[in-house]
């Protein structure tokens, strides 16, 4: 319960809003078909057509790019790590490039052209939020608000402006855990001690 609410709060309403979800279509308490995306069900809401349709067909010419560009994103910030794609396992920094041969090989060159400004935007995102503010001294005017950020759980703010230069703010500080051994219910310097080395020798 603790990861739960340690969760951004975006977070924690999706996985709770897919929990009751669940428990009440299973439970039979509401009926599953009342929650499928069917677009005919849509145009039958009370909502202007015009904006219903707008939505529907600009979510899914976004969509595919932007999935590649958040491999993208994660491919720079985890560059050795390794990745599957399929069956193949790969340095994550190839990732969004096999992804982009792929859309090539099964959709042809418009379908790899429309999913490549995914790649574009991300890396043009990055460059002007964090490679040109930090190695070329210029000035990040994309900020994410603070209030967006604490949405989805992203790092605070770490860096600020000054007239003198850039003030970094310290870490917090967590407090040690015990490496092993015993604890009691009686506080003692003693009732965390490690597993312990011995000195000297081999």
């Amino acid at each position: 319960m603790e990861d739960f609410w340690s969760a951004p709060p975006v977070a924690r309403t999706w996985t709770a809003a897919t929990l009751a979800t669940s428990v009440l279509v299973y439970g039979r308490m509401i009926n599953g078909m009342r929650l499928i995306f069917s677009i005919p069900l849509i145009f039958k809401l009370p909502v202007p057509e015009a904006l219903s349709g707008f939505v529907l067909r600009i979510f899914p010419t976004f969509l595919s790019p932007m999935i590649l560009a958040l491999a993208y994103t994660y491919s720079q910030d985890n560059r050795r790590k390794k990745v599957n794609f399929y069956i193949v396992q790969l340095e994550a920094k190839w990732l969004p490039w096999v992804m982009l041969l792929a859309a090539l090989i099964l959709g042809g060159p418009y379908y790899a052209l429309h999913q490549g400004t995914g790649i574009i935007a991300a890396h043009l995102y990055d460059f002007l939020t964090r490679l040109y503010p930090t190695f070329g001294g210029g000035r990040n005017y994309l900020q994410t608000p603070a209030f967006i950020r604490g949405w989805f759980g992203g790092p605070k703010q770490r860096t600020q402006q000054k007239g003198y230069g850039t003030a970094y703010a310290p870490q917090a500080q967590q407090a040690p855990r015990p490496a092993g051994g015993f604890s009691t219910a009686f506080s003692s310097p003693w009732s965390s001690r490690g597993a312990g080395r011995r000195l000297g020798g081999d």
